[in-house]
């Protein structure tokens, strides 16, 4: 895997080149007539750029396969901010610009003293209000974090008529690429639920599919390898390897030392321990590839009911598949558990690709697919290739920053029944400093975020560390790092403080397993870009681009105007198509 700082002229080429380009290319002349009836953007959640590249030999003809030769595959698209998760980047894709623009700066925030999601507030109830919902008050679906338009909203505008629904497993996947104004936003929380950010109550397809049975239909169904032809320890490893986490857990009610575990190595049970579907069924069922199979479903179900592509105003469906993501938070990106999700995606790509060549009509849609971040290796299988990778404890490193600031400032006073600490908020990458212990402390937010990052800097295990003055600072960067992670802060809702991990170390307990994501290296930001439809063609492209180039691609093909902050010009392989 390439070390990013190997290649900083390419990360820089990318950057500037889309910038500069973005005024002439992605706003250049009026919209041209939609090409297409429907327009649907796939992201497989943590599905990595060298996936894609690594298993095609494994793939049948009608999936990825079919997108890669027929299409076009950008093998060369990177994320071009730093912190690589799920709600930067499906708020990213389809607004076509980044974090210090669209302000979802990470999946939760520290802001005006509380920590808050990036796709839910306590403005808006659930729907269906399911009584286990009820306790979930505060993050209720809704997009009114979000500060850019994205092609869905631009959509709405100016194409009357046009349908736009978001679908996912998790609720911001399905909620911030379509904007303001879509017709339905729907994800899985034991059934398919909504808010009323949306509607009142779910349409009836919706309410006819979580009543039909469908999703209890892989209880007692064990996740077994799908393919008897694939050698796949040679293709991704030895089963059950260091590091691999062992799924959905369950204590029983009586006996608290009997656990039921999904399990490290292949089988795994999908009954959550219980005889019965309930609980810990839905969270094992969302921890396999089975979760992916009931969102392909339902997506089916919503473009028949609601005639998505079936007249000539065009209609855009996101669709994003999470279960990858769960599968390799626990399993690791090198585990046969992701072999098999990513050859059981390849599969899904074919069942949509048939159902729209049946539905729609074969030239009358677009399908763009992509991924919203990577993942680190698990740091044993770093170490087994010979590199220096190890898990750290982000508390140990907020504990030790906290520790200097006494040692340079003098103790922290306690703020009435507060116990003192230097910290408002500390999810790492960023830190919060708490204001009135900092005016207790007499010093400045300013100069007590020196005292961190200039110690910070000196761990084994931490690459930098950025203060808000220098993220906010207008001065270019000449580090390719800090251009990253500049444009993944936005004024009044990032930390003081970012903290970049040192390449290959996880953000981990010591004993922990699985892994994450979330950093500026290559495995974070490489993802697949692929789209197939009508006039689009030139197989496997070496052209440098990003996910956000999406947005330019959809606003063509869609015949609408780009959205208003969209930064990343249309790959040059597709402007003259």
């Amino acid at each position: 895997m390439r070390h990013l700082a190997a290649a900083p002229a390419l990360l820089a080429a990318v950057v500037a080149a889309a910038v500069a380009a973005a005024l002439v290319a992605v706003r250049s002349g009026p919209p041209g007539p939609p090409r297409v009836r429907l327009a649907v953007l796939v992201v497989f959640d943590q599905l990595r750029g060298d996936f894609v590249d690594r298993w095609r030999p494994l793939f049948g003809r009608d999936g990825f396969a079919r997108v890669q030769s027929q299409g076009a595959w950008f093998t060369r698209c990177h994320y071009p901010y730093a912190r690589t998760t799920t709600g930067p980047g499906h708020a990213s894709v389809l607004s076509g610009t980044c974090p210090d623009r669209h302000g979802i700066i990470d999946n939760a925030w520290y802001e005006g003293g509380a920590t808050v999601y990036c796709a839910g507030s306590p403005r808006y109830e659930f729907v269906p209000a399911l009584p286990h919902l009820a306790a979930r008050k505060g993050d209720v679906g809704n997009p009114d974090r979000m500060l850019a338009e994205t092609v869905a909203d631009a959509l709405k505008a100016q194409r009357p008529g046009a349908k736009v629904f978001g679908l996912s497993l998790k609720d911001r996947s399905a909620i911030l690429p379509t904007g303001k104004r879509p017709d339905g936003a729907f994800w899985f929380d034991r059934r398919f639920v909504t808010s009323t950010y949306y509607a009142d109550r779910l349409p009836e397809w919706a309410e006819r599919f979580n009543a039909s049975g469908a999703i209890d239909a892989w209880f007692g169904k064990d996740w077994t390898r799908s393919r008897a032809d694939v050698d796949y320890p040679t293709w991704s490893g030895a089963d059950a390897g260091p590091g691999e986490g062992s799924g959905v857990q369950v204590r029983d009610g009586k006996d608290k030392d009997k656990v039921w575990r999904q399990g490290v190595g292949f089988p795994h049970p999908n009954t959550g321990g219980r005889d019965k579907p309930g609980k810990e069924y839905y969270e094992a069922l969302a921890n396999s590839p089975f979760g992916n199979d009931l969102l392909l479903q339902f997506a089916k179900e919503c473009v028949a009911a609601e005639g998505l592509g079936a007249d000539d105003v065009p209609d855009l469906l996101v669709v994003s598949f999470s279960s990858n993501d769960l599968i390799g938070h626990t399993w690791g990106p090198d585990s046969q558990e992701v072999l098999d999700v990513t050859l059981r995606s390849d599969e899904v790509v074919a069942e949509l690709l048939r159902f729209l060549d049946a539905k729609v009509g074969a030239g009358n849609y677009l399908v763009g697919i992509t991924a919203d971040h990577g993942a680190c290796p698990l740091p044993e299988a770093s170490r087994a290739r010979g590199l220096d990778a190890r898990r750290v404890d982000p508390g140990s490193l907020v504990a030790a920053a906290d520790r200097h600031l006494t040692a340079t400032f003098g103790p922290p006073a306690a703020a009435g029944d507060k116990k003192p600490g230097w910290f408002a908020a500390t999810p790492v990458p960023w830190l919060y400093f708490d204001a009135k212990t900092l005016a207790a402390a007499g010093t400045t937010r300013e100069a007590a975020a020196a005292t961190v990052a200039g110690f910070l800097a000196t761990h084994p295990s931490v690459a930098r560390a950025y203060t808000r003055a220098e993220l906010e600072s207008r001065a270019p960067a000449a580090d390719p790092l800090l251009a990253l992670v500049k444009r993944s802060a936005y004024p009044g809702r990032s930390g003081d403080v970012f903290v970049l991990m040192r390449e290959w170390d996880l953000p981990s307990g010591a004993s922990g397993t699985g892994t994450t994501h979330g950093s500026p290296y290559d495995y974070d930001r490489h993802v697949p870009l692929m789209v197939f439809g009508p006039g689009v063609g030139g197989g496997a492209l070496t052209e440098p681009t990003t996910p956000q180039a999406m947005a330019a691609i959809f606003s063509k093909w869609l015949g609408v105007r780009p959205p208003r902050k969209a930064d990343f010009p249309l790959p040059a392989a597709l402007r003259d198509r």
